[in-house]
């Protein structure tokens, strides 16, 4: 770690959570608002622009770790990164609201 690819990767991680921190919520509110005001045909736009602004920001930060992530290196292999980083959160939080909504013990209220 002598030239600093550790710090590079910690970096790297932190933007990617911080950028889909702030992305998905508002992706998030957009589908519920457009489902509360319209229906349900009114969160297809909403996935039609919030998805790809997704993908594209997370595109955008894969770009300083093209050093360091090698599925970063190029413009093709970033974007099939960033729809891996896409899809698998998406599952992580699927999975969240599956296990809060069965019988899953979450424990108590410090261990959350």
């Amino acid at each position: 770690m002598r030239n600093g690819r550790g710090t590079l990767t910690a970096l790297h991680l932190l933007l990617v959570w911080a950028t889909m921190a702030t992305a998905v919520p508002m992706l998030g509110f957009g589908l519920v608002a457009a489902a509360w005001g319209g229906g349900t045909g009114a969160t297809v736009p909403v996935l039609f622009v919030g998805v790809p602004l997704a993908l594209g920001l997370l595109t955008v930060a894969g770009l300083p770790a093209r050093t360091v992530v090698p599925l970063c290196g190029s413009m093709s292999r970033r974007l099939g990164w960033a729809v891996l980083v896409f899809v698998l959160g998406t599952l992580g939080v699927l999975a969240g609201l599956a296990a809060y909504g069965g019988d899953v013990d979450l424990g108590s209220a410090e261990t959350r």
